[in-house]
């Protein structure tokens, strides 16, 4: 890889990584909130994450505690037992499928970039790089939120412990599907780090792939900072 530097491609890649690091927030809280919607449940989009009223289902769970407070600590069977089942049951379940539904967004989005940039890549070889190749190149990279998610967890784990090496929506699943918590966050994290790689070393130009790195280390930093801490809080409270 030679280490030349396109100004004009640097610039207009910045600018892109900026704008595609906040759609890939944005879309994927609508992945959890599209999930959550579909539940029935009424939802909130903030700049970093988003709420779900579960308040009716927990109100009812806290009406048959007070109710039956007795038999529930001895274990005890009660009139309203079956239904106090059913409602923990469906906490639970909804809570995992809302949780999945970030992840999946982003890894189904990511996937149909990878399949277009398949698709066409002998026509990338033949005609160069188009429009919409450089808008699949950025789709197929939004596994790399996989990739971000576990290095910045085991980093921080590192600077600051807090007993865990890993975190965000995959560490939350994992535990939720009584797995080692690890599980998701290694398994996703692996396979993007191996899409990410082709596509960076297979797929962007060799004459623009240090030009694109560096506009990714740039854009990504910039636009993170401007959306969680500038534009974000203001715009999506």
């Amino acid at each position: 890889m030679k280490l030349q530097i396109d100004l004009k491609h640097l610039i207009m890649l910045i600018i892109s990584f900026i704008l595609f690091t906040v759609i890939g927030t944005v879309s994927h809280e609508y992945g959890h909130i599209i999930v959550a919607k579909s539940l029935g449940y009424k939802t909130t989009l903030h700049y970093g994450s988003m709420n779900y009223d579960m308040n009716e289902l927990h109100d009812t769970l806290e009406e048959i505690n007070r109710e039956y407070r007795s038999e529930l600590k001895s274990g005890s069977d009660f009139e309203r037992k079956a239904e106090y089942k059913s409602i923990l049951a469906k906490l639970k379940y909804h809570q995992l499928l809302v949780q999945i539904g970030g992840p999946i967004q982003t890894i189904l989005t990511g996937i149909i970039g990878l399949f277009i940039l398949i698709y066409r890549k002998k026509k990338i070889k033949e005609f160069g790089f188009k429009l919409f190749d450089w808008l699949a190149v950025f789709l197929s990279l939004f596994w790399l939120r996989e990739v971000f998610n576990l290095a910045m967890s085991i980093f921080n784990e590192l600077i600051a412990p807090k007993g865990s090496y890993f975190g965000g929506d995959e560490h939350k699943i994992s535990i939720m599907l009584n797995i080692w918590e690890g599980t998701i966050p290694i398994i996703l994290g692996i396979i993007g780090l191996i899409i990410s790689l082709y596509v960076i070393f297979k797929i962007v130009p060799e004459k623009l792939r240090f030009t694109f790195l560096l506009s990714g280390f740039l854009g990504g930093i910039i636009g993170f900072i401007l959306w969680m801490y500038i534009v974000g809080p203001i715009v999506l409270p």
